[in-house]
């Protein structure tokens, strides 16, 4: 299983990294030729949009694959629940468009939340066979399905429209594209029966799982999003661009990190769902390597800010390098709150999951009160606390249900977190060192990238007798990953294993 689990992980980090390379240049074309307007503008679709996707998609795609048995008749029922239910949401939204556009006092939101309604009945087509393959550990075919996508939307039809001066609409195109693309793959690989099934009980098999998944992954979204529509509301589109512009750049690499393995890990845990200690232990493992790379990550992003900031999205952005500093410390909490949220779900805990997350909405919602008069920096500082609580909850809940220890869970953070601050006191530096001595933004953050590797690796490899390294190289050699003969050698120095 852990054979099988890591080799399916390496497909899945390969789309990871090839998708996040690309993004990562998309946003910086697409932030030179498109106003910061159009992007809050598309921020705000996107909001109300993922308000009914979740409730369109009822969670089919999880309980396909968290069933402990499935057969044809769960299939074709998953795929026909999830094509009606997107096309009866695209109905919904389209009809009540004009309603968002008043509540966010934007005259041109209407018209294009109702193309982009379209994206229900896409991802209404895709759902069920992305379950499947999930569930068969296909990650080959859904790695090829997802940079396919990707490319052809946004690389292409998005950066194609905007050079045309499309403005908004190259977005929404990139969007649909995408959608269309990766629904057509999954399809493809997947091989559905698709004939309708007429019989209420696969549904109702389906459905009563997807139903508590969709309310908590409501939740989620609500949680993640209270803060981009309350920008959005009091401080217009222009502040909006800057504030979900820093999120999504501070977002790219922890949301990687964690979808990547996640999905593989929920259909792994849920055919050894009924050993808990395994579970707890497979817990600690993944805490492990990814608190160690990103808790550095996120202290870096936070203290290289204005760096990023300056060369990815240029200087007009400057608005965004507050954002980003409080921003990148909530993604690494809610990246590793995500690994707790897959544990409890790949056992249906779910119940523990649903009250977490409606209690994190009350606290967030009480401190957004509190905060907004400070402003989006105000606003992102709220949201590092709502992302701390959450986490602190989640670890508790682990404790109690997978026996898991506070000890271990504490070992198992401190590499990450001893490392993060000596990369985030070194970044501070460099960017003041650096600013003072007139060098261009490309040039210095090219330097902290190169020193925070460094930093990073060797603290993070000696903190608490190189238990990080330790976890890595098993992982790494349960996968058979080869790891080219100098870069070891270099590994091992870090960790003080050749002396």
């Amino acid at each position: 299983m852990t054979r099988a689990t890591l080799h399916a992980a390496k497909w899945s980090y390969s789309s990871t990294l090839i998708t996040a390379a690309l993004q990562v240049v998309v946003t910086a074309v697409l932030a030179r030729l498109l106003a910061p307007s159009f992007f809050g503008l598309f921020a705000m679709a996107g909001i109300v949009l993922r308000f009914g996707q979740y409730f369109a998609q009822m969670g089919i795609t999880q309980a396909l694959v968290q069933r402990p048995s499935l057969n044809v008749e769960h299939e074709r029922a998953g795929f026909w629940a999830s094509v009606l239910l997107g096309l009866a949401f695209a109905g919904i939204v389209w009809v009540l468009a004009p309603f968002a556009g008043t509540a966010f006092r934007s005259v041109g939101l209407p018209s294009v939340i109702r193309v982009m309604s379209l994206t229900f009945l896409v991802s209404g087509s895709s759902s069920a066979a992305a379950g499947v393959l999930r569930r068969r550990m296909r990650f080959k075919e859904l790695a090829i399905s997802d940079i396919f996508a990707y490319t052809l939307g946004y690389a292409g039809v998005g950066i194609l429209m905007a050079c045309f001066g499309c403005g908004i609409w190259s977005l929404v195109g990139a969007s649909l594209a995408q959608g269309i693309s990766g629904s057509l793959a999954y399809n493809y690989y997947a091989r559905l029966n698709m004939r309708p099934i007429f019989s209420w009980a696969p549904y109702r098999e389906i459905l009563g799982f997807g139903t508590t998944i969709s309310l908590i992954s409501f939740l989620e979204f609500v949680d993640g999003n209270l803060d981009n529509i309350v920008v959005g509301r009091l401080s217009g589109d222009s502040a909006l661009g800057y504030y979900s512009r820093a999120m999504s750049l501070t977002g790219i690499p922890m949301q990687y990190m964690s979808t990547s393995l996640s999905s593989v890990l929920l259909p792994s845990f849920s055919r050894v769902q009924d050993e808990k200690r395994r579970l707890g232990d497979a817990y600690i493992s993944v805490i492990t390597l990814f608190a160690g790379m990103g808790l550095p990550v996120a202290f870096g992003m936070s203290a290289a800010a204005r760096d990023v900031v300056g060369v990815l999205l240029g200087p007009g952005w400057g608005a965004s390098v507050v954002v980003m500093r409080f921003a990148a410390v909530a993604a690494v909490m809610s990246m590793l709150s995500h690994f707790s949220g897959i544990m409890l779900e790949a056992t249906a805990h779910l119940r523990e999951k649903l009250i977490m997350r409606a209690g994190q909405l009350v606290v967030f919602t009480a401190l957004l009160v509190c905060m907004s008069p400070l402003g989006i920096g105000g606003y992102a500082a709220v949201f590092v606390l709502s992302e701390g609580l959450l986490y602190g909850a989640m670890s508790l809940t682990i404790n109690r249900v997978f026996r898991v220890s506070l000890k271990e869970l504490g070992k198992a953070h401190l590499p990450g977190c001893v490392s993060g601050i000596a990369v985030g006191l070194a970044l501070l530096a460099e960017s003041w060192c650096g600013h003072r001595l007139g060098l261009s933004a490309f040039i210095l953050l090219a330097c902290e990238i190169l020193s925070a590797g460094v930093i990073a690796s060797f603290v993070g490899f000696r903190t608490d007798g190189g238990r990080l390294y330790d976890v890595l190289s098993e992982r790494l050699t349960d996968a058979h990953v080869g790891i080219p003969r100098p870069v070891m050698r270099v590994m091992r120095a870090m960790a003080g294993r050749d002396q």
